[in-house]
């Protein structure tokens, strides 16, 4: 129900404030933070600081030996309970390895329990929803259901303005609900809106509370992957990634932001610092730095020092989060160098573990290039791809002519190529040329399951929303939701669709 990137990153970033003093307050923990965590004793509160600090730069086990302290100093307040819970919450999203899964169930129900006893309403709204977010990544579905409605109705009833953190999540996500989970949605009475989701993380996020920096991070990744970027967070989350520079956490947040913001090398600086900061002793490993700096190379054509990352990310990950996809371009990154054999080896691998739409596109494709070696169109499509995804946008138009306008190749391969130039030309809003490449795919995809088709769509009414026709931005995008063929990314057009129609306000 809700994107596995989106649960990833609710939890990833700590109550972390900017430096500020008053009154009863320790430097790092803003007077509205220290509140909510009910901190009344100095030295507890100055240990929660240094234990969130080595949090963040993935110091877990001294983290939690901090987190331990804070108890001791301050029995009566909750935010040991809530530190030692988020901290192994990351631990479980990170590894998801079913025993670290059970630790954090045990810490989240001690949150709720010392939340509930000293009436730290801010506290067990986000305990619960933490524990939606967990049952929703082991794919509980239903568990996840029934404790986000939970969540999302104390979030409601709390008047503080830290709850617009939890108020927005429960927007988006009630929001973006794709098809096949709206019975599941409608039964457990999930109702939201993105637009209005997305406003009230950017307030939140702006906001001097317990949840900013959370906020941030929610408000980043939603306006990424439905609102196509339109309310310009990714470069917010990359200055507070920069502001911490030995946290691979941040680090592994900011260029994955790039990366879905385009911005291929940018994203190679920020993954590479945060793959140094691992090396430092007593630094828990990051293991999606690995798959992501290895996309970053890869989206720049450095196939020969993307391997190894995407190799090892294959070889030693035991859960299921991003192989499908890293495993598929571990192969293609073999097969552009020139090695068939080992290309086909890492095709072989990948297996849809996952109802998502990347593992299913990713073993669908997989499948696909075990039926024979790349052709040179092909290499040049695969190519394009890569450098239209890295920002490259003439170098994308460059390399996909000529296979746009190649009547012997296949209609499918066409239609992928007139649609990855229809994307580069839209990017440097030459709307005309773009409309062009689209219709061509719209008017011959080649495959009925293939994405060219009911993408373009899509884009055509984005082209149409961009130059002032909402009428005709309209019909396009109405036209997508028409289409409930399951064809390759369906679930993340829908969502698309739906946020640009209520955007649009039709």
């Amino acid at each position: 129900m809700i994107r596995s990137g989106l649960l990833l990153v609710l939890v990833a970033v700590p109550v972390w404030g900017q430096a500020h003093v008053e009154d009863g307050t320790v430097e790092g923990l803003t007077a509205t933070a220290q509140r909510s965590l009910q901190l009344s004793d100095t030295r507890a509160a100055e240990r929660y600081v240094q234990a969130y600090s080595d949090a963040l730069d993935f110091r877990l086990e001294d983290a939690l030996d901090g987190f331990n302290e804070v108890g001791r100093l301050d029995p009566a307040s909750p935010a040991s309970a809530y530190g030692l819970e988020t901290v192994t919450l990351w631990r479980a999203f990170l590894t998801e390895e079913d025993e670290v899964f059970d630790r954090f169930y045990e810490l989240n129900d001690s949150l709720q329990t010392a939340a509930d006893r000293q009436g730290a309403e801010l506290l067990g709204a986000t305990a619960k929803l933490h524990r939606a977010l967990a049952f929703g990544r082991q794919e509980r579905y239903t568990r996840a259901g029934n404790s986000f409605r939970e969540a999302c109705g104390r979030f409601r009833e709390i008047s503080d303005t830290g709850a617009l953190y939890g108020r927005g999540v429960c927007e988006v996500a009630g929001g973006s609900v794709p098809r096949s989970y709206r019975w599941l949605a409608r039964l457990l009475g999930f109702r939201g809106s993105v637009a209005g989701g997305l406003a009230s993380l950017e307030v939140a996020s702006l906001e001097d509370g317990l949840l900013r920096d959370d906020a941030l991070i929610a408000f980043a990744i939603a306006d990424a992957t439905l609102n196509e970027r339109r309310a310009g967070s990714v470069d917010r989350l990359v200055a507070l990634s920069e502001s911490r520079p030995s946290s691979p956490l941040l680090a592994y947040l900011a260029g994955y932001h790039l990366l879905l913001d385009r911005r291929a090398s940018e994203a190679e600086v920020a993954l590479r610092r945060g793959a140094e900061s691992v090396r430092a002793p007593d630094v828990e490993a990051v293991p999606f730095l690995d798959a992501h700096l290895g996309l970053a190379l890869y989206r720049q054509h450095k196939f020969e020092e993307a391997l190894p990352l995407l190799e090892r990310y294959a070889r030693t990950f035991h859960g299921r989060a991003l192989l499908a996809q890293t495993t598929l371009r571990a192969g293609l990154s073999h097969e552009m160098l020139g090695d068939r054999r080992r290309a086909e080896g890492f095709y072989r691998r990948v297996r849809a573990s996952r109802d998502y739409d990347t593992d299913l596109s990713a073993a669908r494709e997989a499948e696909r290039r075990l039926e024979a070696p790349m052709t040179s169109a092909e290499r040049a499509l695969l190519l394009g791809e890569a450098a239209f995804d890295g920002g490259s946008d003439l170098e994308a138009v460059r390399l996909l002519q000529p296979v746009v306008t190649d009547s012997e190749l296949p209609a499918v391969v066409r239609a992928e190529a007139a649609y990855r130039t229809g994307r580069a030309y839209q990017s440097l809003e030459r709307w005309a040329d773009a409309q062009r490449h689209f219709q061509l795919a719209i008017d011959r995809p080649g495959d009925p399951l293939a994405k060219w088709g009911p993408w373009s769509i899509y884009h055509s009414g984005e082209i149409e929303e961009a130059t002032g026709d909402l009428d005709a931005a309209r019909q396009l995008y109405e036209r997508v939701l028409e289409d409930e063929t399951e064809f390759d990314y369906h679930k993340a057009l829908e969502q698309r669709a739906r946020t640009a129609l209520e955007r649009i306000g039709r």
